[in-house]
């Protein structure tokens, strides 16, 4: 099964609030936040957009978001907020770029030798490669879905690794 990526989309003052501290991540019922699982996907879409398997520079470090500052006490891995402005950074940013971008950011053999996520070393084939690409790309569309509908509602979000 692995480190899957979840996102879930709620009211920005809320979003506030659990970064504060005022409000625990615990004591919410996330399933009945609007949500978006990526999979295993998260530190590999990170990475080709950051070019690093954390934090990374905004506004494509708010795609996926692994920054050290916006940590919240949660599960094993933690949680990350993204207040609304920051969603829609991310939008603008993830609108200016198409696949044949992405592709051009491409580094598998880089990410074979950093062994970002889901890859491991000594079971990755030439074969893979096209294969990760299609499964981030997939991903990376779906997360801009879900950004889009998110800043619509100018909501902000968290997401966490469970």
């Amino acid at each position: 099964m692995g480190m899957r990526g979840y996102y879930f989309a709620l009211d920005d003052n809320l979003v506030q609030q659990i970064a504060a501290g005022d409000i625990a991540l615990k004591s919410l019922k996330i399933d009945n936040y609007p949500g978006l699982d990526i999979d295993r996907s998260w530190e590999a879409i990170h990475y080709l957009l950051c070019g690093d398997i954390s934090d990374g520079e905004p506004p494509l470090g708010y795609v996926v978001p692994l920054t050290s500052d916006k940590g919240i006490d949660f599960g094993s891995f933690g949680a990350f907020s993204l207040r609304a402005e920051q969603v829609a950074e991310a939008l603008q940013a993830m609108s200016e770029l198409d696949e044949a971008q992405l592709r051009l950011r491409y580094d598998f053999p880089a990410m074979v030798k950093e062994e970002v996520y889901p890859l491991e070393a000594g079971t990755v084939s030439d074969e893979d490669e096209d294969a990760l690409f299609a499964y981030m790309l997939q991903h990376f569309n779906e997360i801009r879905r879900f950004y889009s509908q998110t800043a619509a509602e100018d909501k902000g979000l968290i997401f966490y690794i469970f």
